[in-house]
């Protein structure tokens, strides 16, 4: 009978920072990219040749940092729900057509977004929440394994935001107008939780950890389900120039197919039309 591979290193409390740290153990993960970028090409925060056209930090991905950093998930379904999701219309702020248009009856004043939603397949387009066959075509699934040795902040756990609250107390307070670091202040959306979550993924990257090494990043739960775990990672190596954080050749791609199963899977969840 074949011996049982041995189950990744638990979790453990880093004696220099207290941070709770997660053994990177050369997990598998999954990562949705466009094909012609491919799996380690992420944007780079800030872009320093085109300084007035880099991306506001209110708008970066929720642990970047300056330089480059790749999201994944610990499947595919998990992968392709936290990407679809940024398709469903924008309800934050609604619009209403009367903000927009003077002309309209009180049988019109309806949300922007609803009446788009209302036109759109009268005059030919694509039905609103929709994933078009040009989206799938134009991406992929990576499916890669996590560095064999180091580190990932569990960035949620109870102790690591304790150390937060604690060592950057004056920040949050200052600048984030907040008294007591709590989870919800991590998960939130907006561009209010990616200048604080940036703020936070910026102070972590710095970190010596016990073993005299830096973390490779954030590991934290979807907010699709507790079961699904995403990965940030900053590919430090990457951005001095000294070699790659990911082995490319342990590297498969796999096709978006509109039946495939963890895409349906993740459509289905979200709400979403197929094409």
């Amino acid at each position: 009978m074949p011996t049982p591979d041995p189950a990744p290193t638990a979790p453990r409390i880093c004696a220099r920072t207290g941070l709770v740290l997660a053994a990177s153990a050369g997990r598998t993960v999954y990562r949705v990219a466009r094909t012609g970028r491919g799996p380690f090409d992420p944007p780079l925060r800030p872009i320093p040749e085109r300084a007035t056209t880099a991306v506001p930090r209110d708008e970066w991905s929720r642990w970047d940092t300056l330089g480059r950093t790749i999201y994944a998930g610990s499947t595919g379904q998990g992968a392709l729900l936290e990407v679809l999701s940024y398709i469903e219309p924008d309800q934050t702020s609604p619009i209403t057509m009367s903000d927009v248009f003077d002309d309209v009856t009180a049988d019109d004043d309806l949300f922007l977004h609803e009446q788009i939603a209302n036109e759109l397949p009268a005059h030919g387009g694509m039905a609103a929440r929709s994933v078009s066959k040009h989206w799938r075509e134009i991406r992929a699934i990576y499916e890669f394994e996590l560095p064999t040795v180091g580190w990932f902040v569990d960035v949620t756990a109870s102790d690591s935001i304790g150390v937060l609250d604690k060592q950057l107390r004056s920040t949050l307070a200052d600048e984030h107008g907040i008294d007591e670091l709590q989870l919800s202040h991590l998960t939130a959306d907006g561009a209010a939780a990616r200048l604080l979550t940036t703020t936070v993924a910026g102070w972590l990257r710095g970190q010596v950890l016990d073993d005299g090494s830096l973390a490779h990043g954030i590991v934290y739960p979807s907010k699709f389900g507790r079961d699904i775990e995403n990965y940030a990672m900053w590919l430090r190596r990457r951005d001095d120039g000294t070699g790659d954080d990911i082995d490319p050749r342990r590297t498969e791609q796999n096709a978006i197919g509109r039946h495939a199963a963890a895409f349906q899977r993740a459509v289905t969840r979200l709400r979403l039309r197929a094409h």
